[in-house]
């Protein structure tokens, strides 16, 4: 007997999960279909060693706590469903070769005093800025949890006031731009111009300039979060919430094909040749570049414009490694680093820092070296045997494709550039040598791909994150809105579409405009 659901998933990443999430909790009947033996895409924890929980992709949590999702417990996550959250009084710190260090503090007055250290100037103009930044975020964050408007009526409404028509300027700037008018200090341009580049765009990339905006308005009114247990927490309460709806979610379940009847959608053929119907749509997290691929039938010449879309100009390598100890830096105060989440270690050369990006671009591996850490288990001792042992995360930028053999060219190279990047964050610590490591994990974009369909020749962030790929053009116009044009029943959700990469809990966007096309009321599912 032929399976069939109101709604038919293809993909279990958190955008698809969240969107069933809330689909189910307005009556849908669902069904959610995973290729891999794990849900969750990005939102995924792994164990290297007994008692050791590391998250290989999402670590660190911001823009899902802006979302109604988390700020109103719409889906019932922590109130039903036990995902619980640790916060961090600092998001992101910096730690200078030459032994300075400047940390970005929740509190405002925090890093404007950080950031005094090196100019009163400086301070000044951050605060200024960020205070800037805030008063748009509520803006930003009601857009980031709705379908988005049309890129052109969007900006005419900015248009309409001056703080408006600034912010604009900026969404077209580069975030180096930005900060290089705002800033005279070479610790305070190298400091956000690393962290911005986390949304997987070079600080010089035009049309990056949103982003930094974006930073600066959550990362001081939200704390950093991350979930009690590893990232595999959030995605167990999801799928605890859509079964407690009806649901259903099936893993090593890959689908092959949508199928369509008279364009329409009509249910989804699976690896094994089983085939699942769908009696109302079908919603598929499928990258742009395998549009035509999943269903033939799309119109060829969006097809085509999706197939060229641009993808982020890094990507990343990463190392989950069990220590015996936990790192003691060469700077000293460790109380002062326990709090802060994301700690960046960088060679104070601003210049070698901003050719480092171009050579991501072109596929060439760096030596001037910047990682970064996260050691979750400071906040939460469940992802470690005891409290002396360290569950650190080593993560570097990277080409996504390689100049010498493309992305199967980490084959290679992937060992030598994870052991320079070991090498080099050695390099800040007073104790760390290879007899510390109990067990290490390295993944290189050529698993990213082969990980996660979203991830396409290792873009963590699926496509990239630039004003001309954000919001009402994310992937492109014709699909900015998560329908397919001449494919009925059938939505897109995933990074590739608004709100965009991280974990956002982007799904609400698209169950709401599946919910808004059938006329159903939201009251049922949201907050509003």
């Amino acid at each position: 007997m032929t399976q069939s659901a109101d709604i038919v998933v293809v993909g279990a990443g958190s955008n698809s999960l969240v969107a069933a999430a809330y689909l189910a909790k307005a009556g849908k009947s669902v069904i959610v279909l995973e290729k891999n033996d794990q849900c969750g895409g990005g939102v995924v924890s792994i164990n290297i060693a007994p008692g050791f929980t590391h998250d290989p992709h999402a670590s660190g949590y911001y823009l899902c706590i802006a979302s109604p999702a988390v700020q109103h417990d719409e889906l019932g996550l922590m109130s039903k469903f036990g995902l619980k959250w640790k916060t961090w009084e600092a998001g992101f710190g910096t730690i200078f070769d030459s032994g300075d260090s400047l940390i970005a503090y929740t509190s405002l007055d925090r890093t404007c005093e950080e950031i005094a250290k090196f100019s009163q100037k400086d301070a000044e103009a951050y605060r200024k800025f960020a205070n800037q930044c805030m008063s748009v975020l509520p803006l930003l964050s009601r857009g980031g949890a709705t379908p988005p408007l049309p890129t052109g009526p969007f900006i005419t409404m900015l248009e309409g006031s001056a703080v408006g028509r600034r912010l604009v300027d900026m969404m077209f700037m580069s975030a180096y731009d930005i900060l290089e008018n705002l800033f005279e200090s070479t610790e305070v341009r190298i400091h956000m111009m690393k962290w911005v580049a986390e949304a997987m765009e070079g600080p010089e990339v035009k049309g990056t300039g949103g982003t930094l905006v974006g930073l600066f308005g959550l990362a001081h009114q939200f704390n950093a979060h991350i979930p009690v247990g590893g990232s595999r927490a959030v995605t167990d309460a999801l799928i605890r919430c859509i079964q407690h709806y009806g649901g259903e979610v099936r893993t090593l379940a890959e689908v092959k094909r949508v199928n369509i009847s008279g364009g329409k959608a009509t249910g989804v053929t699976l690896a094994s040749g089983e085939v699942i119907q769908a009696k109302d749509a079908v919603m598929g997290c499928v990258h742009p570049w395998r549009l035509a691929d999943v269903i033939p039938e799309v119109d060829p010449g969006i097809a085509a414009a999706a197939r060229q879309v641009k993808l982020s100009s890094h990507g990343a390598l990463n190392q989950q490694i069990a220590l015996t100890e936990w790192p003691k830096f060469k700077v000293g105060d460790a109380e002062r680093w326990s709090d802060v989440l994301c700690i960046e270690y960088v060679r104070k050369d601003e210049l070698e820092v901003r050719k480092t990006f171009d050579k991501y671009k072109y596929g060439e591996i760096p030596t001037h070296l910047s990682p970064l850490t996260m050691m979750n288990n400071r906040k939460d001792p469940t992802r470690a045997p005891s409290t002396d042992h360290c569950a650190m995360y080593l993560y570097h930028f990277a080409p996504r494709v390689l100049v010498d053999g493309g992305l199967q060219g980490w084959n290679r190279h992937r060992q030598d550039f994870a052991d320079a990047i070991w090498e080099e964050f050695k390099s800040y610590t007073t104790n760390m040598d290879d007899s510390k490591i109990i067990a290490r994990h390295v993944e290189s974009p050529l698993e990213h791909h082969e990980h996660s369909n979203s991830m396409f020749n290792g873009d963590i962030f699926g496509i990239g994150t630039t004003m001309g790929q954000n919001m009402g053009r994310r992937p492109i116009a014709e699909l900015a809105q998560y329908r397919v044009p001449g494919i009925d029943s059938f939505y897109l959700v995933g990074p590739f579409t608004h709100p965009g990469g991280t974990v956002n809990f982007g799904g609400r966007a698209t169950a709401m405009r599946m919910m808004m096309d059938w006329k159903m009321d939201l009251n049922k599912a949201f907050v509003v």
